[in-house]
């Protein structure tokens, strides 16, 4: 049977620690503005969390697909975006917060990808 094994701890908790933080402000945000369609990355993110407890094979797989997908790509293409926005309107309006935010988390996402594949490893445990 394969298990993930994590070499870092600090990174194990680290990714522990900020999925179970946006599970929560996803969470908050689903019910204070009544949005069902925030119950989907709740859901992915209570997932992975416990693929990751129960150290399933699957997990770096997981790790690195959500990195990606949330993280990088959704962050890049909303940086993206208001850029284009704010080149579009004459940059009347420029939001640093917003910048900063979006490239803030572009960079955790390439993080916790480059870390995924240092750190994490399935190994083959013995029956």
């Amino acid at each position: 049977m394969k298990k993930t094994h994590f070499k870092n701890k600090t990174f194990f908790w680290a990714i522990i620690t900020y999925l179970f933080s946006i599970t929560i402000w996803n969470l908050y945000i689903t019910i204070a503005y009544l949005n069902p369609l925030g119950l989907i990355p709740i859901i992915l993110q209570c997932i992975l969390l416990n693929l990751i407890f129960i150290r399933h094979k699957m997990v770096k797989i997981g790790i690195k697909i959500w990195a990606i997908i949330f993280l990088i790509t959704s962050s890049g293409l909303q940086f993206v975006g208001r850029l284009l926005q704010d080149v579009g309107s004459g940059y009347v309006k420029v939001d640093f917060i917003h910048y900063l935010t979006t490239g803030v988390t572009v960079l955790i996402g390439i993080s916790i990808v480059v870390l995924s594949n240092k750190t994490v490893e399935v190994k083959e445990i013995g029956v």
